[in-house]
């Protein structure tokens, strides 16, 4: 966990705790029982649980990893960042609204029952919460590195379309969660899903801007950011990581490690 006691409170830490313990058992059980099936004929006991896990641990990620970065922005703005939320929603539902009935921007996919109930049958309601809760940590990094609106909004929706290196190949690929129409050259993924969230990420960033979301980006530390977008990450990665997906794993190391980088440089410069 972070040593920093000025950025980091103790709800914080318990936030962080928790889905970090959370993040670990699905690992383990994905790296056991998920990659090698074949174990559940060893463990009986396991077998019926088995087809409810994969429901429950990806519902599970994205309730508490929205709720972990609720905990982190009540406390230090209260319900200003609602606003911020709505927007995002609304943006993102629309976007996967237009995708799953049109194919349009990320190509054409379907998302199996495995995310639970669907808004027209099409989008699953926990959808638009995955979006916000990787969004708003990107814009809040991008506008701790420039102070440019332009750049802001490219870089804010680069680090978001960076999770999806090891997010759709961990959640298409390795397991059942949505279903490309047809296979991409990525890990089954069409390398045009990869605009399409560029593209509705420029949209989420210009939508938090003119709301002021700004105003409310700049109150929360950039540590605490920093460590929340790595440990959302964590998930897929690690899936990736165990499945041997090398390419995933590299392209997503390079985002984190340049993102490391450039927020230490620009720290020492504020320093100086």
């Amino acid at each position: 966990m972070p040593k920093s006691k000025s950025a980091f409170t103790s709800s914080d830490r318990i936030g962080f705790t928790l889905l970090w313990i959370f993040t670990v058992i699905v690992l383990v059980g994905f790296g056991t029982f998920g990659l090698n099936p074949q174990l559940l004929a060893q463990f009986p006991s396991s077998a019926g649980f088995y087809p409810y896990s994969f429901l429950i641990f990806s519902r599970g990620h994205v309730i508490l990893a929205f709720a972990v970065l609720a905990l982190i922005l009540i406390p230090r703005v209260g319900i200003k960042w609602l606003p911020a939320l709505i927007l995002a929603s609304v943006i993102s539902l629309g976007m996967e609204l237009l995708g799953t009935k049109t194919g349009f921007p990320f190509s054409g996919y379907e998302y199996t029952g495995l995310l639970g109930y669907k808004v027209a049958n099409l989008v699953p309601v926990l959808i638009p919460f995955s979006w916000f809760m990787m969004a708003f940590p990107s814009y809040v990094l991008a506008r701790c590195l420039t102070k440019n609106g332009y750049i802001q909004w490219m870089l804010g929706a680069f680090l978001l379309t960076a999770w999806d290196l090891t997010l759709d190949p961990a959640m298409s690929e390795l397991s059942n969660y949505w279903v490309w129409d047809q296979a991409g050259p990525y890990y089954g993924m069409p390398l045009v899903n990869l605009l399409g969230w560029f593209g509705t990420g420029i949209l989420i960033m210009i939508a938090f801007d003119y709301s002021h979301a700004g105003k409310i980006a700049d109150q929360i530390p950039t540590p605490v950011m920093e460590f929340y977008y790595f440990t959302v990450i964590v998930l897929s990665l690690g899936m990736t990581l165990l499945a041997g997906y090398w390419l995933a794993v590299f392209l997503t190391l390079v985002v984190i490690v340049a993102l490391r980088f450039m927020i230490h440089q620009h720290q020492l410069l504020l320093a100086n």
